[in-house]
């Protein structure tokens, strides 16, 4: 699961940071392109139906050799090492029967070049070129922002000192990561502010030093304690679901083209503000050390079971920095002096 959440969040972020955006139209109507000759169509699906024949044919007589040794190995008739040499030896034997097998295809790329630009040529219809490209200038328009885009953050936490000095002394580099999908919805083509919604996983992370972990006695009192060796790691993760809800304001310029005035408002220097809140879905105590390594997602830490707050994001252009501040307490009431969490770091979506 941990490989599909990172292999998520590095294309989230490829995406954000070249500026691409996936939209599905789904009054797409896939229809034969008429820009193409027809002799050169049919010359190049013919090409295709060929190099399959080859493929297939040569991919039914591989089999049957890998079979072959396969019932070898299976028998004891030959060791696990010669079978995969000979399995080795068969495919690239076979892949070069099949690159000969296309190379004797003689396929003419250049005559079928020839007679696509004598099409086109033949074919063009300059003036009807103009028109289409004068029209779809006088059709543009510009759309305010309604979509849906992912989100991805990481940032610091910070609980503020207080009584219990264990935690105040042992509360060691503490992270969150959010990661989900933000509705933005600009109020008109001409407006520099922007309503957000949508939902999103947290991650948050506290980690302890010094070789403390957090413990729960029979009574219910959760504290931090001191191993007697040495701990690699100590962590104490909580999961939420969040809704935020907030409004952006864009310092965007107002621009024109074909006589309409809009404004983008991801461009420039931007500001948000909103409001989130959510529930705990997961807890995970990691411990792991000499002489212990175990995960615990059962026992009751006393987190909160609900979290809400607010936040501030200084945005420029793709880049987002915010500042976080819950307003619950981080764990439940009487649990480590209610402390709250304070969260401040990058993130993209905002």
């Amino acid at each position: 699961m941990k490989k599909y959440i990172v292999s998520g969040l590095l294309c989230l972020v490829g995406m954000t940071l070249n500026a691409q955006k996936i939209k599905f139209d789904f009054n797409d109507n896939t229809q034969t392109d008429e820009r193409v000759s027809p002799a050169a169509r049919e010359k190049m699906e013919q090409y295709a139906i060929e190099i399959r024949e080859i493929v297939i044919r040569e991919k039914l007589a591989m089999e049957a050799e890998v079979s072959k040794v396969d019932e070898d190995l299976s028998q004891g008739n030959i060791s696990d090492s010669l079978a995969g040499n000979l399995k080795a030896d068969i495919a690239l034997r076979f892949s070069e029967r099949i690159n000969s097998g296309i190379e004797n295809l003689k396929f003419d790329l250049d005559e079928v070049v020839k007679q696509q630009v004598q099409y086109s040529i033949m074919n063009t219809d300059v003036e009807k070129l103009k028109e289409e490209q004068n029209s779809k200038v006088e059709e543009w328009y510009y759309k305010p922002q309604n979509e849906i885009t992912g989100y991805l953050s990481y940032g610091m936490i910070t609980l503020a000192d207080g009584e219990n000095q264990k935690l105040n002394d042992h509360l060691a580099y503490s992270s969150g990561i959010d990661f989900g999908f933000l509705y933005h919805r600009q109020f008109s083509k001409t407006s520099p502010f922007v309503f957000l919604t949508g939902a999103y996983l947290s991650w948050r992370t506290l980690r302890f030093d010094d070789n403390y972990f957090a413990t729960r006695n029979l009574d219910g009192h959760v504290d931090i304690n001191q191993y007697e060796h040495n701990l690699d790691k100590s962590k104490l993760r909580a999961t939420y679901i969040m809704i935020p809800l907030g409004i952006k304001f864009s310092t965007a310029g107002l621009k024109t083209k074909n006589d309409e005035t809009y404004r983008v408002p991801d461009k420039g220097i931007g500001f948000t503000a909103n409001v989130y809140g959510g529930f705990r879905i997961s807890t995970n105590h990691i411990v792991d050390g000499v002489d212990v390594d175990y995960r615990d997602k059962k026992t009751n830490y006393e987190l909160n079971n609900f979290a809400y707050g607010g936040q501030f994001t200084l945005s420029i252009h793709n880049w987002n920095f915010f500042v976080r501040q819950e307003f619950s307490p981080y764990f439940n009431k009487g649990t480590f002096d209610d402390r709250k969490m304070l969260q401040f770091g990058l993130n993209l979506g905002f």
